[in-house]
């Protein structure tokens, strides 16, 4: 009988040690509930004739607040430019607002709450959670909505701050807060809900640093080129391009501290840039690049001196002529090497010596000069220290080509064989550059070049044009690379360009109204109320290979491509 028991009382033990040693079921559907406002036990929303300072929301679940000064907002602002004091208590969440302050009357007031409260388990956030009341008879009904896309790439941009001002002023933007204001989404548009009738300054400003103002060059903006009015008859739809307002041209880096090389970096392109210095007879080179001013120098003896540029002197330490010599090395940009000690003269047709780097294998176009770029400006070379090579023979017909824009850069010229690979071997003393150094080491590249059957073709017809105005198409690649570029003066309305050896891609079309006829896209100013230059952009379907794509566009109105087998 004991046993009996004792055998039932065992297995019993045994079965609830493990069920007691069971985890959480899994399995189940993940929570992504957003808490949800109880309203029985809050504040009712959307009351008018509303004189209260303190509101009560309360949830559904149990929730945590966070980033209350940047997500919890009040429009319109409040007359004592304070905040509403924000609190969280379990589940419920009490808004304060100033005793001192007056509500405006016959004003409906909106209490955004962005995404600062989120559940507790999950942290879900509460969604497009408003709190609306108004001090007067009625809420106002109206509504404001829109696009944001950038006025280069014409991509919608997501996160974008809308602002609508019931002042004009241009300052309004960066010393005020807005009356209206909301958010973008993916696809780049926003709404804004119970707003009032009448006439608004709007803009659009990338709001980095979130304090509902626009703070300059760092932060993207757009606006109208006249005010907006919001009327209950109109669609109040509105789109506007962002793009950076760059205002003066201004230094934004410098870099000093390598012998032989000054670089400034612009807010913009500095194209008008001039500079003189203390030091008599200096031997300089200059670069300009996109927004980038590389200014190469050399002098015989060390000593500090100053570059001139405008009302400002930057000044340059004496740095030792000595140890940049024994350092610096003239190869292939890009290539990894170390320091040569003796140079390397090699033949052409000879493997590469032990340890040394792999050749940079690059893939060229048949219709385009090879792009060899290096490590410092190109002064001379000579032809009889370089070999190319295709299938071993030797190609005695080809054209080297210092860059004019860009002296770090020799163009190579020639009858390229498609489908054919090419072998350049640059033996030592092939090149010079500014500081009067050749290179030491023996310099490969392979340049393979791109087969007929791999390449397609573009049959472009651009309309709606404005005869004797400027214009730049750009074909970019699926990287959003330049592959070619077409500057022309349009003589009529329509044009007609045909572009061929493209390697198979997809690739974007991108048509600028060169308005400050520079060659190049120029961007807006908010305080002379300057758009950026306009831009149409299209996507074309994919081109493949030993194919032409036909397409159509017209100035500022995307259109869809058209693709036929190419003859």
């Amino acid at each position: 009988m004991f046993s009996l028991r004792f055998f039932i009382l065992f297995w019993a033990f045994v079965a609830l040690f493990a069920c007691a040693r069971q985890g959480a079921p899994t399995g189940g559907p993940e929570d992504v509930t957003p808490p949800k406002v109880d309203s029985s036990l809050s504040t009712p929303n959307f009351s008018t004739r509303f004189n209260q300072k303190k509101i009560v929301l309360s949830f559904d679940e149990w929730i945590v607040l966070a980033d209350v000064g940047t997500q919890v907002v009040i429009s319109p602002p409040l007359l004592t430019k304070k905040v509403p004091d924000v609190t969280l208590k379990g589940k419920t969440i009490t808004v304060l607002i100033p005793e001192q302050e007056t509500l405006r009357p016959n004003t409906t007031y909106t209490i955004n709450f962005g995404t600062s409260i989120k559940d507790y388990h999950k942290g879900n956030p509460a969604k497009d959670l408003r709190f609306v009341f108004s001090t007067g008879d009625f809420l106002d009904s109206l509504t404001v909505k829109g696009t944001i896309v950038d006025a280069l790439s014409g991509e919608p941009v997501e996160n974008i701050s809308f602002f609508l001002y019931d002042k004009f002023e241009d300052s309004v933007t960066i010393k005020e807060k807005p009356f209206y204001f909301a958010k973008t989404d993916k696809t780049g548009q926003f709404l804004i809900e119970n707003v009032k009738k009448g006439m608004f300054k709007c803009v659009a400003v990338e709001d980095l640093d979130q304090n509902l103002r626009w703070t300059g060059a760092l932060e993207r903006i757009g606006f109208p080129d006249s005010l907006f009015m919001v009327s209950d008859t109109g669609q109040n739809n509105i789109q506007l391009k962002i793009f950076n307002d760059f205002g003066s041209l201004r230094i934004l880096e410098k870099s000093t501290n390598r012998y032989g090389m000054v670089k400034l970096v612009y807010n913009s392109a500095p194209d008008t840039v001039q500079f003189t210095t203390d030091v008599p007879n200096l031997q300089y080179k200059t670069e300009r690049l996109n927004d980038t001013l590389f200014i190469w120098y050399k002098m015989p003896e060390p000593r500090a001196w100053n570059l001139i540029h405008g009302k400002d002197s930057i000044p340059i330490k004496s740095l030792s002529t000595v140890d940049f010599q024994a350092k610096h090395r003239l190869y292939f940009l890009g290539d990894s090497r170390a320091p040569s000690g003796k140079p390397t003269r090699a033949k052409a047709d000879a493997p590469p010596p032990p340890g040394s780097p792999k050749a940079t294998v690059v893939n060229q176009n048949p219709i385009k000069p090879a792009i060899l770029p290096f490590t410092s400006p190109i002064i001379a070379f000579d032809t009889a220290l370089w070999q190319l090579r295709v299938d071993s023979n030797l190609v005695n017909k080809y054209t080297l080509e210092i860059d004019t824009l860009n002296s770090r850069q020799i163009r190579l010229s020639t009858a390229w064989q498609q489908g054919k690979s090419y072998n350049l071997t640059l033996l030592p003393g092939a090149v010079t550059d500014f500081y009067d150094t050749p290179n030491l080491d023996t310099l490969r590249r392979v340049l393979n070049v791109s087969s007929d059957k791999l390449m397609g073709g573009l049959n472009l017809s651009i309309s709606k044009l404005k005869p004797g105005k400027s214009y730049i198409l750009q074909v970019l690649n699926g990287n959003g690379q330049l592959e070619v570029e077409n500057k022309f003066e349009a003589s009529g309305t329509d044009k007609r360009l045909v572009f061929t050896n493209l390697p198979a891609t997809q690739y974007t079309l991108r048509l600028i109204e060169d308005r400050q006829v520079n060659g190049r896209w120029d961007s807006g100013s908010y305080f002379k109320h300057r758009q950026a230059e306009p831009v149409t952009v299209k996507k074309l379907e994919p081109l493949r290979a030993n194919w032409e794509v036909e397409a159509t566009l017209e100035a500022g109105v995307p259109d869809k491509a058209k693709a036929k087998p190419k003859k």
